[in-house]
């Protein structure tokens, strides 16, 4: 593993299909067991079925694996597979949705803001499905931070963001927005849509996510929303 991979928490691991959660699987090894998501651009098999063996390629988020690539391990490559349970009963299952239902903890909360450049700055404070915690960035900007039930960002905004101070139409030319984006460390990979009070930049952030970058008609960054 090289450091770069390190840092973005880049992982392989192979294991045995356990469960299936619509675009989410539960893999298990000998070891215990992971989530999986599974997204529009992994490459992966055609079709995925519980007891097969996967090797996964992915970045660690929290509690969960997003999958960049997933392979089926042939029955000949697969001798001495990782040792697992047979299909899960209803207890075992039972207590997977229980995990799902606790919000993220706080161990996993800062090391997902402190991934993408954030601190805490306050508690996390559950709502309904997702959490809310403040956080600064390293200009001491405050934030509020929307995390799901995985420990994974939806979104992050300015905490005190004011958009009865946006100006009714832009202060820059609409063709500087992609350096405006790409200074902050995005890259952009879609044209900027425009919105009533705002543009609407799709880019790839530092660690490779695919987000949506808000930018209000004064040039300032103010909301963040992950796409999955």
């Amino acid at each position: 593993m090289t450091i770069e991979q390190a840092l973005s928490n880049e992982v392989q691991v192979r294991g045995r299909v356990a469960e299936i959660f619509g675009d989410r699987l539960l893999v298990e090894d000998a070891t215990g067991r992971i989530l999986v998501e599974l997204a529009e651009t992994t490459e992966k098999p055609a079709a995925v079925a519980v007891g097969q063996i996967l090797l996964i390629e992915g970045r660690l988020r929290g509690r969960t694996i997003e999958a960049r690539r997933v392979a089926l391990v042939t029955e000949d490559a697969a001798s001495g597979p990782p040792a697992a349970e047979g299909p899960a009963d209803a207890a075992r299952v039972d207590r997977l949705l229980g995990a799902l239902s606790r919000p993220a903890d706080t161990a996993t909360i800062r090391s997902t803001l402190e991934a993408i450049g954030l601190s805490p700055a306050g508690a996390p404070v559950r709502r309904n499905k997702h959490t809310e915690i403040p956080a600064r960035d390293a200009r001491g900007q405050a934030w509020s931070a929307s995390l799901d039930r995985f420990g994974r960002l939806e979104e992050i905004e300015l905490e005190d963001y004011d958009d009865d101070d946006v100006p009714p139409q832009p202060r820059f030319d609409p063709a500087e927005l992609a350096r405006i984006v790409e200074r902050e460390g995005y890259r952009t990979r879609a044209a900027a849509e425009r919105r009533p009070e705002h543009f609407e930049v799709i880019a790839l952030n530092r660690q490779g996510d695919l987000v949506e970058v808000h930018v209000d008609f004064a040039g300032v960054i103010y909301k963040i929303v992950w796409i999955r």
